[in-house]
């Protein structure tokens, strides 16, 4: 059954008269009879009795009328969320984020579903080389990661980022102390390598840059464990400097060098095109260029 001529159907109903739903769907008057000849062929009855005064539906018009009102306005929803769909006003993301961006991301994804309401998002807290490899296999559309990305990922930066150590509240350190060794005296807490490998690595080139060898008292297998121990006084850690925010009485010393470095921007794939993507990536343009 062509959807048109449910509409035409409706048209008449509404007018009570072909000529002048004739005129309302611009197309001549006989090609409108065709049309309703075609709909109560497939129907198999007459929905318009033809007099003087215009149209008026049948019994069995009458009957037929509440169904093709729904089924032209379930057309008419389905033809909506797809053009929606297709420029990236309805959908859902899938989004990785991590430390560095704990107070950005949320900003962020507020303001976007405050414009575009139809689109839901789903946040998954993941290390960069978990999101490169969900973002490559198609389990997240976007994601907050250490660039520069690996092949296949488009990117634009959002924030830089500095290596730091995060002292205990007892350890009284204004700045870097000129000796490193001191600070083995107190021990360090360190994140499990497989939970966040490019930390890991970049606290690795750190430390041979400094000829230093931090002695691991403790190890844990989520950042918030390690903040947590920070802040009763176990030990020390090194961490992105953005997440200082998650410690209230640590101290948060930021740290020299060419590897303490790095920027984080949000990447998502090249070759995947995802209008709803497509249009966060510009609105996350949008608002760094803006910040």
């Amino acid at each position: 059954m062509e959807l048109k001529l449910l509409k035409t159907f409706l048209t008449v109903t509404e007018l009570r008269h072909f000529s002048r739903a004739a005129d309302a769907l611009h197309m001549s008057q006989p090609t409108l009879s065709k049309q309703i000849g075609a709909l109560e062929a497939s129907l198999g009855g007459r929905l318009f009795e033809r007099g003087r005064h215009g149209a008026q539906l049948t019994p069995f018009g009458e009957t037929f009328l509440a169904d093709a009102q729904a089924l032209v306005r379930d057309a008419d929803e389905i033809l909506l969320r797809a053009r929606e769909a297709s420029s990236g006003r309805h959908g859902h993301l899938r989004i990785g984020i991590g430390l560095s961006v704990l107070t950005i991301v949320p900003g962020l994804i507020a303001d976007f579903r405050r414009q575009h309401p139809g689109v839901s998002v789903t946040l998954s807290d993941l290390s960069s080389a978990e999101q490169t490899r969900r973002l490559l296999a198609g389990k997240l559309d976007a994601g907050f990661i250490r660039l520069p990305p690996e092949e296949g990922l488009s990117s634009v930066k959002v924030v830089d980022e500095v290596l730091a150590l995060a002292m205990p509240p007892h350890l009284r350190y204004a700045r870097l102390p000129a000796n490193l060794e001191v600070l083995n005296e107190t021990g360090f807490i360190a994140l499990e390598r497989t939970r966040a490998p490019g930390l890991a690595a970049l606290i690795d080139r750190w430390c041979v840059e400094h000829r230093f060898v931090p002695n691991v008292t403790q190890r844990a297998e989520d950042t918030q464990s390690v903040l947590t121990s920070v802040a009763a006084g176990v030990g020390i850690a090194f961490i992105p400097s953005r997440a200082r925010h998650l410690l209230r009485d640590a101290r948060v010393l930021p740290l020299p060098g060419k590897h303490a470095k790095w920027r984080v921007g949000l990447a998502w794939p090249s070759v995947r095109e995802d209008p709803v993507t497509a249009r966060f990536v510009a609105f996350v343009r949008a608002a760094m260029k803006g910040g």
